[in-house]
């Protein structure tokens, strides 16, 4: 009779749970929306508004299409989303893959700006499409660069993260060039749901529903995936066509998403997970139950900040808040469990081994470097057009901006060099870990006093925002002993919430904030000589440090097996060349502001000049990333003169070329 009790109300217990969760979010759900409706009336101004309509009543016409109209928004946006994640999670089985992780949503910004720009304003064809196509190319993208390491997840997530990267970059530089008419592009491409009528939602909820339902018919076919492909394929799918049609559906869902409200980062790796974690196993289930939590989940942070928007006349983008939930969901989910072998990266392999003399790589990549300055420092354009001066005053003039990005482009070769090799992944760099974006956030939240900083305060908070991400990176390393798929992930983590929080204060409207536009492109423009020097002494003794520990450098590059049996101890080593990754980008993050692509392009050509060993590599990876940076700079000052573009945007533009390069062969 006792065990018959026990199991009695045992069972009792587990089926307690889920009740008293949906009364605890249905009760917070209730609260929000008693304290966030228009004119303080809470639910029963809803209600009337619903039930009641009253034309005459401009509390119900503010409440009918501008309050009710984003709450269905959020929670059809909410629901597509989680639904295209878990979509995307499953078929690739990757339970870090989602929209933003894979570079989707960063396809669909883009193609939304091309259509802004290309399509006349007159044109019939229906916003999603370009956000569609280039959904799709960023997909493509994503699985051409990690095709040749078998589709790692890991290497899919960081791929993704390069793509989003590269396609940021041209939509910076686009906006750049066409601010008038892309003006807005801060605060949409944040994910803001503010709403003005119901014609959002009656877009949206066809293009959602639809594919949704196609889902939940093919879900047995795809159920079948989780067996693998050969048991898939002998029960007579075909893999090819099943993965690429709901990998499609998904993509369409987050490009129609896109397309009415921008980003909205995280809803799509949150909800899968606490899908599973609620006990969701089938595929129908975790769709639905996914479908649910994201609309919930976007719904409840929407009218969290819905107080808070609009006060001194800002707009708080959901999107970007969302980021800053789901953020820290994955640090914790990554502290939680222990990857599985096939979620981390594989060694590098070279192919093609072949033994070229160092010396007269770097003898003849110091002279493209020498002729490439000289330029950089002589030829210009002016009112009359090129022109070729040996003047003092264009010496004192474009000299320091030359040595900065010199100096920038070694150190962020440095650090990217040290990470690839200390992760055994050819696809990290220094802004994987967050660094540069903390220094970023730093400084611009340092401007919304009101008050300008001068160039020490603008150094003491870039170290410190870089300083508080390399501690959290290092207290979050150390439960895993810095293994290098954990401490990218952490970086990718911590990027994606910097940059949510970045977004957030870009878009307030703030002008000192919105003024640091060009430094946050990476730009040479304001230097001065006392920067030339802070970077000269730094790189300087940190590179000096970097070729001193060339012997760590190249033992951690051989695994954590061999390494061990070596007597090294790996988590040290990790701990201090993260450090070290982590002083150079700071250093050069404070100066010239965040740069992408170098760390990543660098260490990338000198292998592909045949440098396999790390001296060699370093030292040419710090050449080649020199002639980059003075090449970008003098391009971004002279081809659109009297406009300047920043050393930064070029450079990753340039690197963006050059793995699309790398990709075709």
């Amino acid at each position: 009779m006792n065990a018959g009790n026990i199991a009695q109300r045992s069972s009792q217990n587990v089926n307690i749970k889920p009740i008293l969760l949906t009364i605890a979010v249905m009760a917070l759900v209730s609260g929000l929306l008693q304290v966030t409706a228009p004119y303080s009336q809470g639910i029963g101004l809803i209600w009337q508004s619903l039930f009641h309509f009253d034309p005459a009543n401009y509390q119900h016409i503010i409440t009918h299409y501008t309050y009710l109209p984003r709450l269905a928004v959020a929670l059809i946006c909410g629901f597509a989303l989680a639904v295209s994640g878990c979509v995307m999670q499953f078929v690739l089985r990757n339970p870090i893959a989602s929209p933003t992780t894979l570079g989707v949503a960063a396809g669909a910004e883009f193609g939304m700006v091309l259509g802004l720009l290309l399509l006349p304003a007159t044109s019939l064809i229906p916003n999603f499409f370009p956000a569609f196509i280039g959904g799709c190319l960023a997909t493509g993208l994503v699985f051409l660069l990690s095709s040749s390491r078998g589709f790692s997840p890991l290497q899919m997530v960081l791929a993704g993260m390069v793509v989003s990267l590269f396609l940021g970059s041209v939509n910076t530089m686009l906006l750049l060039l066409h601010e008038q008419r892309l003006t807005t592009v801060f605060v949409w491409g944040a994910g803001a749901l503010n709403q003005n009528d119901w014609s959002s939602t009656q877009v949206l909820l066809p293009l959602v529903t639809l594919p949704t339902i196609l889902l939940l018919i093919l879900q047995r076919p795809l159920s079948v995936l989780q067996f693998g492909d050969n048991v898939a394929t002998s029960l007579g799918v075909n893999i090819k066509q099943i993965k690429l049609l709901c990998l499609s559906m998904a993509i369409f869902i987050t490009a129609a998403v896109v397309s009415e409200v921008g980003l909205i980062g995280f809803v799509g790796i949150v909800a899968p997970a606490i899908a599973r974690m609620l006990g969701a196993r089938t595929l129908a289930k975790q769709i639905v139950v996914s479908g649910l939590v994201g609309s919930l989940l976007l719904l409840i942070v929407d009218l969290v900040i819905q107080p808070f928007s609009g006060v001194g006349g800002e707009l708080l983008p959901t999107g970007a808040m969302t980021a800053l939930i789901g953020a820290p969901f994955l640090l914790w989910l990554l502290q939680r469990t222990k990857l599985q072998s096939d979620l981390k990266s594989r060694n590098e392999h070279i192919e093609k081994y072949k033994r070229v003399n160092t010396a007269k790589t770097l003898i003849a990549m110091s002279l493209v470097l020498a002729v490439t300055c000289f330029v950089a420092i002589t030829v210009g354009k002016n009112q009359f057009g090129w022109s070729i001066e040996i003047r003092e005053s264009l010496f004192e003039l474009r000299t320091p901006r030359v040595l900065v990005a010199l100096l920038a482009g070694i150190g962020l070769a440095f650090a990217g060099t040290i990470i690839q090799r200390t992760s055994n992944n050819p696809m990290a760099s220094p802004e994987v870990l967050g660094i540069s974006s903390g220094a970023a956030l730093a400084l611009v939240l340092g401007t919304l006093g009101g008050n300008s900083i001068g160039r020490e305060e603008q150094m003491l908070l870039g170290t410190l925002g870089a300083t508080s991400v390399t501690a959290v990176v290092w207290l979050m390393g150390r439960k895993h002993n810095f293994a290098p798929t954990q401490t990218l992930l952490t970086g990718i983590a911590l990027s994606a919430g910097l940059d949510a929080l970045l977004r957030i204060t870009m878009s307030s409207g703030n002008e000192n904030a919105t003024a640091l536009l060009t430094w946050l492109s990476g730009s040479t423009y304001l230097v001065a000589t006392q920067d030339v020097v802070l970077l000269a002494v730094g790189v300087t003794i940190f590179g000096a440090v970097s070729l001193s520990l060339h012997r760590w450098i190249e033992l951690i590059n051989l695994g954590e097996v061999t390494t061990s049996g070596l007597g090294m101890n790996t988590t040290t080593v990790r701990l201090a060349l993260l450090l070290l990754v982590a002083a150079l980008t700071t250093l050069c993050t404070i100066v010239i502001g965040p740069l992408s692509f170098i760390g990543l392009l660098a260490p990338h050509m000198a292998r592909s000049l045949h440098q396999y060993r790390a001296i060699p590599q370093m030292l040419t990876a710090a050449l080649l990333g020199a002639i980059i940076m003075v090449a970008a700079d003098w391009i971004g000052r002279t081809l659109w003169f009297p406009w300047q573009f920043p050393a930064g945007l070029l450079a990753s533009l340039l690197g963006g070329g050059y793995f699309l390069y790398l990709m075709r062969k």
